[in-house]
């Protein structure tokens, strides 16, 4: 059973260390999508002792927070959901995410959000016409059913394409991110260009891409996950595997027009 707890926070932005962004935006820790793959919690180390996805913190006050620290004129990209998914069930009650973007278009600020869920459509109102907007709608695996194994919490992929063909009606800056391509699960060749076949039946121009992080917590949620259903867990992708699996993607995207980009 999953809980929900109510918090405050210090501060509504942080400095991200990914690339492309220079600030972080979590308006919850933890993630009720319980990703077996997921490596946030071996980062994070949240409720590290407990079951990822049992525990979500909603941080009550990131609106307000945030507001005063844009006063200051904080200047940057602004990355929405890092280690987090901003669009996770509790944003449905909370609105959060939602609160911290309509401040964040009032001054025109440039932000990347991520996430796997399609309460994104929510709010194109908010999305649409704001030039500084991109969303990346994350997807390893096409097949509902195994995603429901390995994302149980998230809705299905088939609803996620749903979602990207509706940002890109709406001219909404989007991107698939392909990842992670889980070893064993979705790096097979026919696999690889389904993902892009239908990443290019809905618009999608631009596919970034990454193989699985192999974090302790992480691995090991997977391969409980994978064996318990009957499926083998395989070990993470090395060199020249990776390099096999980019090339696959790169010919499929390019055959299509579709822009390719490595994560990191």
């Amino acid at each position: 059973m999953m809980a929900i707890r109510l918090v405050e926070c210090k501060s509504a932005i942080s400095r991200s260390r990914l690339p492309g962004l220079d600030w972080a935006i979590n308006p919850y820790r933890g993630c009720a999508h319980a990703c077996r793959y997921c490596y946030a919690q071996d980062v994070t180390r949240f409720e590290a002792d407990k079951e990822w996805g049992s525990v979500v913190e909603a941080k009550i006050n990131i609106v307000s927070r945030l507001k005063r620290e844009l006063e200051k004129g904080t200047e940057g990209v602004y990355g929405v959901g890092t280690v987090t998914d901003p669009y996770q069930p509790a944003e449905r009650e909370y609105e959060l995410t939602r609160g911290c973007l309509v401040l964040l278009k009032r001054t025109n600020a440039k932000v990347s959000i991520l996430t796997k869920s399609d309460l994104v459509l929510r709010d194109l109102d908010v999305l649409a016409g704001w030039d500084g907007a991109e969303v990346g709608i994350s997807i390893s695996c096409t097949d509902d059913d195994v995603a429901a194994i390995i994302e149980p919490g998230a809705c299905p992929p088939s609803r996620r394409f749903n979602a990207l063909a509706e940002l890109s009606r709406a001219d909404v800056s989007s991107y698939l991110m392909a990842a992670p391509i889980l070893p064993g699960v979705c790096d097979s060749e026919e696999s690889l260009k389904n993902l892009v076949a239908r990443a290019n039946d809905v618009g999608v121009r631009k596919i970034i891409w990454d193989v699985f992080n192999p974090k302790p917590m992480a691995s090991s949620r997977l391969n409980s996950a994978l064996t318990s259903r009957g499926l083998a867990a395989s070990p993470p992708h090395k060199g020249d595997r990776i390099a096999a699996l980019r090339s696959i993607i790169h010919r499929e995207c390019s055959s299509r027009g579709i822009e390719l980009a490595d994560a990191f």
